[in-house]
């Protein structure tokens, strides 16, 4: 392949990631650059993508430390790969590349890159894998704007490909493919070159819709998002609409502005975190209180066997509450009695987890402007 930067930054260039985004919103580009410039980027990383980054670089083969749970997604996520890599390519020696970032080149300047999390080749057939951490069904590979996008650039750096197979390898929802020819990947690359353009233009639409503005960096400062919002509180100003279209679109709407709130929350809590004297009168941020967790099963379910507790009790998930309750029945006892006995069997089997402090009010009370009704 082409001996391009790669330290994984994107340069300020559009990204393969998210090419769904300014396919179906071209207007965010731009204005993901002004929140940048504002200093109001919505979406910042959370536990969520931290976890998932953890996951890819162990397949990456980077040392990273994994959680038992992280630890059982990867070996799921590497299982089905590798499954998928007998399948494509059987006993063929292949060549393989693990988180490279490609970019792509118009008219001899950089304008957009796509990072792969794994690619394996021969010299006519390549098979580009996506892995997906999360729990939420992924796009289909055959509609993934994204790996179409991947698609292009690798059969732009491996010249002599002429197909190539694209999946995205989910935990809960197994391997989705596509398969691009050469004549498919060149209507593909004169896709890209105007979406690119699109994304330029200086009236580039800005189309709201949940699934986008919900991973839109922009998010805090869209005026598309304003002007729905107008919309929808006149909506909410007159009697409910029974159904049809008309409830339709309300909950759409109510799906964009739930994450939007949630970004303008997030947003206040930043600035709280990064600066200890940043006030906002009658906020602050609050810590709940913290949750037990078992911190060493195979020890505390020897224990409650030890109890009279039957290995089949066992089987499954159980929280603490349950544990408890089931030691309770097993000794005959209720109430504080059974808690105080199933934490004197849990002794150096249990945690305390620290939730993270939370934005909320805690002195006065809102004061709102009187509004006649519409």
């Amino acid at each position: 392949m082409h001996n391009l930067p790669d330290n994984d930054e994107r340069a300020g260039l559009p990204s393969a990631s998210a090419w769904p985004r300014y396919e179906a919103c071209p207007g965010s580009w731009a204005l993901e650059q002004k929140a940048r410039e504002l200093g109001q980027v919505a979406c910042p990383p959370n536990q969520w993508t931290q976890r998932g980054e953890r996951i890819h670089a162990w397949l990456a083969d980077e040392p990273v430390e994994l959680s038992e749970e992280e630890r059982v997604t990867a070996e799921l996520l590497l299982g089905r790969a590798t499954e998928q890599r007998r399948r494509i390519f059987g006993d063929t020696e292949v060549a393989e590349l693990k988180e490279k970032r490609l970019w792509l080149r118009l008219n001899g300047r950089l304008v957009a890159s796509g990072r792969f999390d794994r690619v394996l080749y021969t010299e006519r057939l390549a098979l580009v894998q996506d892995y997906k951490t999360g729990f939420s069904e992924p796009t289909e590979a055959s509609q993934s704007a994204q790996m179409r996008f991947l698609a292009v650039l690798v059969a732009l750096n491996l010249s002599k490909v002429t197909e190539v197979v694209v999946q995205i390898i989910s935990g809960p929802f197994g391997v989705s493919e596509a398969r691009y020819h050469i004549k498919d990947l060149i209507e593909l690359y004169r896709a890209i070159e105007e979406t690119l353009a699109s994304l330029e233009a200086p009236d580039a639409p800005l189309n709201p819709e949940p699934s986008i503005c919900r991973k839109c960096p922009a998010n805090l400062i869209c005026p598309a998002l304003k002007a729905l919002a107008a919309n929808t509180s006149r909506t909410l100003a007159r009697p409910l609409p029974e159904g049809g279209a008309d409830a339709a679109r309300l909950l759409d709407e109510i799906a964009i502005f739930e994450k939007h709130f949630e970004e303008v929350k997030a947003f206040y809590s930043n600035k709280f975190a990064e600066d200890p004297a940043y006030k906002i009168p009658g906020y602050a941020m609050v810590s709940a209180a913290g949750r037990r967790e078992i911190t060493d099963w195979p020890m505390l379910r020897e224990r409650l066997i030890a109890n009279g507790l039957a290995p089949e009790q066992l089987d499954g998930p159980r929280s603490i509450t349950e544990l408890e309750r089931a030691v309770g029945r097993s000794l005959q006892l209720q109430g504080l009695s059974a808690k105080e006995r199933f934490n004197q069997i849990a002794q150096d089997c249990l945690g305390k987890t620290e939730p993270a402090p939370t934005l909320k009010r805690i002195s006065g009370s809102p004061k709102f402007k009187h509004l006649e009704a519409a």
